[in-house]
């Protein structure tokens, strides 16, 4: 595989972030669904599960999001690894593509975004192949299927993304949840025996 005991030290740090990020986004999403939706509580602004909040936590999600895979991208490339690529390229296309959306470039946005789409389902790819642990790699690999499907059902039949892409976030939790503990637990165990 070609990962030292360094570079699996800062790849927790990656995983750690994608966690807390992603758990975190999930979390709010479910609490101030359910409190907007089926009960009569007064909710600050901010909780309120209404489509601007709905989309700043999106914007906020998905810039703290594409500033971790920059840092995977740079710290594989730092060591040696030129997967690391992929994660930059997938980071600067969605920035591209978003830049291009705003100043109300579709066209040119929209090639943007399905590049960086593809490069999404390689940034998994590149997951995939980093995984220390056998679990965890599965978990990438059936996420990134996900997504390939993701792009299918889109065309067919918009409702269940929704639950796909809470799929793809649950299942990339876990990997990264094992990864961490993977690799945590590998000094110790060195050191027991």
């Amino acid at each position: 595989m070609g990962i030292d005991a360094k570079t699996l030290g800062r790849l927790v740090w990656f995983y750690v972030g994608f966690v807390i990020v992603n758990f975190a986004s999930l979390l709010w999403l479910f609490i101030t669904s359910y409190l907007t939706i089926y009960t009569d509580i007064p909710l600050p602004y901010f909780m309120l599960y209404i489509p601007s909040n709905i989309a700043m936590l999106a914007l906020i999600t998905l810039v703290l999001i594409l500033g971790l895979y920059t840092y995977l991208g740079v710290m594989l490339v730092r060591s040696g690894l030129d997967r690391g690529y992929v994660p930059i390229a997938f980071t600067a296309a969605m920035i591209i593509g978003l830049v291009l959306l705003l100043t109300r470039q579709f066209i040119a946005s929209v090639i943007s975004l399905i590049i960086a789409l593809a490069l999404m389902i390689g940034s998994y790819g590149v997951l995939t192949s980093i995984a220390t642990h056998r679990a965890s790699r599965y978990m990438w690999l059936v996420s990134t299927m996900l997504i390939i499907a993701a792009i299918i059902l889109i065309l067919v039949n918009r409702s269940v993304i929704n639950y796909v892409g809470a799929a793809i976030q649950s299942l990339s939790i876990l990997a990264c949840a094992i990864e961490v503990w993977s690799i945590m637990g590998k000094p110790s165990q060195r050191q027991g025996s």
